[in-house]
Formats: C-alpha cells, sequence, structure tokens
C-alpha cells in the first residue's frame, strides 16, 4: 500500500496517542487530505536529518496513525491529536506529494504461543518488572503511581508499556521493530531490568540528597 509519511523524532506505537503541531506547508497539504479521506498516515523515526525542512532519512519500521481530534488555526497551522493503529515496514521511498509518500508493508503480528515456556516466562517478568519500575521512576519526582490494567497479548502488552519507559528513542525503535512475539517481550524484560537497576541506584541517591539537604536545613 501507499501512505503519506511523517518522519519525526518519536517513535509512535500501535495504540499510543501522538499530539503534533503542523505549520510546514507541506504537512498542512497532508493534513487537510487526509482530513478529507479519514485516512492513514505513517509516522516514522528520523535516523538522520531534521524534521523541519529538507529531507530526513527514517527507519525502515514505523506506525500507521489516524487523526482523531483536529482543529485548524486561524494562521493555517493544525493542532491535532493522531493515536498508532499498525507497525508497517517501508519497502521505498515515492516522488513527494508534496510531502513524502512510500509504498510499505503491513507487518502480520505475531500473536505468540501460550504453550511456548520462554515467552510465557518473558511476559511474567515484564508483567512484575514493570510497576516496581514505574513506581521508583516516579518517586525520583516525588510522584505517586496508580495501579494499571496491562493487556494480556504479548505484542500488545509491548505496544502498551514502551511508551511509559525512560529510554532513548533509538532503544524504543528496536522495540518497535523486534519479531516475533517472544523475541521482543524478551527484549523488553531485558530492558526493563537494566531500568529497574538504575532507577534504584537514582533512587539511592535521591534519597540521600534530600536527607542531606534535611540536614543543611537543621
Amino acid at each position: 500500500m501507499e501512505l503519506p509519511l511523517f518522519p519525526l523524532r518519536t517513535v509512535l506505537f500501535p495504540g499510543m496517542p501522538l499530539p503534533l503541531q503542523i505549520f510546514e506547508q507541506r504537512y498542512r497539504v497532508m493534513t487537510r487530505e487526509l482530513l478529507e479521506s479519514g485516512g492513514e498516515f505513517g509516522v516514522l523515526l528520523i535516523r538522520e536529518g531534521m524534521e523541519v525542512g529538507g529531507a530526513a532519512t527514517p527507519f525502515t519500521v514505523g506506525t500507521t496513525a489516524v487523526i482523531e481530534e483536529c482543529q485548524e488555526l486561524p494562521d493555517g497551522r493544525f493542532t491535532l491529536t493522531a493515536r498508532g493503529r499498525r507497525r508497517f515496514r517501508l519497502d521505498q521511498m515515492l516522488a513527494p506529494r508534496p510531502y513524502p509518500f512510500g509504498e510499505v508493508s503491513l507487518i502480520d503480528e505475531d500473536p505468540g504461543d501460550a504453550r511456548d515456556a520462554r515467552l510465557s516466562s518473558a511476559i511474567e517478568t515484564v508483567r512484575a518488572t514493570f510497576p516496581l519500575y514505574f513506581r521508583m521512576a516516579l518517586s525520583l519526582t516525588d510522584q505517586w503511581a496508580r495501579g494499571m490494567k496491562l493487556p494480556p497479548g504479548p505484542q500488545e502488552l509491548v505496544d502498551f508499556l514502551a511508551p511509559w519507559i525512560q529510554v532513548d528513542e533509538p532503544v524504543k525503535q528496536r522495540l518497535l521493530e523486534i519479531e516475533p512475539a517472544a523475541d521482543r517481550v524478551a527484549h523488553l524484560a531485558e530492558v526493563l531490568d537494566e531500568l529497574l537497576t538504575r532507577t534504584r541506584e537514582e533512587l539511592v541517591e535521591h534519597h540521600r540528597q534530600k536527607w542531606d539537604a534535611l540536614g543543611r536545613g537543621n
């Protein structure tokens, strides 16, 4: 299928909301056409280049998105919220129209095998590790975490949790790309294990600094 493309500095996952402000003329054209057609566009992480002006070289795996809310401002800009839908692979770039356009293939989502012991173990690890990590990460800024209802399926679990973890975009890109489901969840488990260790160390240092500050205050 052919798809309008929007290279960004953000990795979009299926189900993830994406707020955007559209001010470049080529993307204003794209937005108007999408509003008329109700179609999807593709979001790809930029590998090289800039978001604004010129040509950016993107990674080849991204996520389709659909506009859910949109407002056109008096100066012609748009503010909108889109939502990720399906992962795709970029097969080739096509001529701009005037915005980037490409030929893409949707990625068939491997549901995983419930009898796969490795997959089951990885899912169990992720479901146990993420709440611990998330609570500690929020406590670094003196916030409290509410309970989350996590999706049961492996692909949905990765797509739901990946936007919440505090890692660089290339790490998230890797989580977006990996197949099959067992490998994808296992990689998320590894990332969360590293984050848990790092965040625990940061939290110890955070509390030490708070106690030092209280001591100086006395």
